[in-house]
């Protein structure tokens, strides 16, 4: 038995893909990492970010400011993270790898973490995607069925009533609990991350110390303890819906596939780049507001195989990407509308919700997990 999976096939449709991608950059003069427009909604989500906090703390008087304070911030906090974060957490916002690293740490200053998100979004939800135990994507400590090769339990029946109130706990517990266990224990499920150095201890801490202070403490010592708790919940149950439905329309859903690796040998039998098309669907390609929101997140197919490429560059990579699909007989698939998609992944949550046949073969991965480093 290996220590690690393997995509053992080879095809020629990374490689021209690629070619005809740097022909494209190529021939328009643009560079892969973000243009001014990037810069642009940089400018616009963190400052937004900043007025609904600040609105919130000294401005709002009353339960409809209250309220209305409470949504903005939510939101905008998405938007930080969909547009800023995730390109520089990828190496895709600037050239620059320090000015990466800082659009990256906002997540630190959200509450989350770009040294785990680096390792675990990065190192394996992108290299092992929709593969059950090393896509930490699809775990959920057993509460959600999210793969065929995963368990059936009794109460997966009911995950298409629960999903949502499910999926609004997300960020509140990522951010007071998911993090310092991964951190501290050093593990990802059954991978074991790499040894933090001693200025990424440091930065964890510290940003932890500061975003309290900021999110809870300073807020409190102004309005009391009761209040702001409240705020803060609803902030993160907005939060959570928000971020949970953008990355789930990606793979959990309705004509995408499940690779499973060989139980002895953990090979997977497709060429990598083939089965980051098939494990993936886009959605929406012509809702031009809902992609500048999200941050081409409805491009998850581009932005799987060229994950060091802005997002901003997603829409016209799309056409390069679908006619080379065409070309080499690779599934690509988009759904129409962000309500159709919507729709298809409680489809498949009411399929994931059904008792199978016959038990999922379980277990395969977490023998094959090894040491991952970003």
């Amino acid at each position: 038995m290996t220590e690690r999976v393997q995509y053992v096939a080879r095809s020629p449709f990374y490689p021209d893909l690629k070619e005809r991608v740097d022909g494209y950059f190529a021939t328009t003069q643009l560079p892969r990492t973000g243009t001014w427009r990037l810069f642009l909604k940089t400018l616009v989500c963190i400052t937004g970010y900043i007025a609904g906090y600040c609105y919130l703390v000294w401005f709002a008087q009353s339960w409809e400011a209250a309220i209305a304070g409470v949504i903005f911030t939510g939101v905008t906090m998405c938007l930080v993270g969909f547009n800023v974060m995730h390109d520089g957490a990828h190496g895709a916002y600037s050239s620059s790898a320090r000015l990466n690293w800082l659009m990256g740490y906002t997540l630190d200053l959200m509450g989350g973490s770009n040294y785990l998100w680096r390792q675990k979004h990065n190192g394996l939800h992108h290299t092992y995607t929709n593969v059950d135990e090393l896509d930490r994507d699809l775990q959920s400590s057993g509460l959600m069925r999210l793969s065929p090769d995963q368990q059936w339990l009794e109460h997966h029946r009911w995950q298409p009533w629960y999903a949502l109130p499910l999926y609004s706990l997300h960020t509140f517990f990522w951010v007071i609990y998911r993090d310092y266990s991964s951190f501290f224990g050093r593990r990802a499920g059954p991978v074991q991350l790499r040894q933090p150095r001693m200025g990424e201890t440091i930065a964890f801490l510290g940003a932890k110390l500061f975003y309290y202070a900021y999110a809870l403490i300073l807020p409190a010592w102004i309005h009391g303890p009761w209040k702001v708790l409240l705020a803060y919940t609803a902030i993160h149950l907005i939060a959570g819906v928000v971020l949970s439905i953008v990355f789930q329309l990606a793979h959990s859903t309705e004509d995408v596939t499940f690779p499973t690796p060989d139980a002895d040998s953990g090979e997977i039998e497709d060429a990598w780049a083939v089965s980051q098309v098939e494990t993936t669907a886009n959605f929406a390609h012509g809702n031009h507001l809902l992609s500048w929101c999200i941050g081409g997140l409805n491009y998850q197919i581009e932005h799987h195989l060229f994950p060091r490429i802005s997002h901003v560059h997603y829409p016209a990579l799309s056409q390069i990407v679908r006619q080379a699909c065409a070309d080499h007989d690779v599934h690509y698939f988009c759904q129409p509308t962000l309500r159709a998609s919507i729709a298809a992944h409680f489809r498949f949550l009411r399929q994931m919700a059904k008792e199978p046949d016959s038990g999922p073969d379980s277990g395969v991965a977490q023998h094959l997990a090894t040491e991952v480093a970003p």
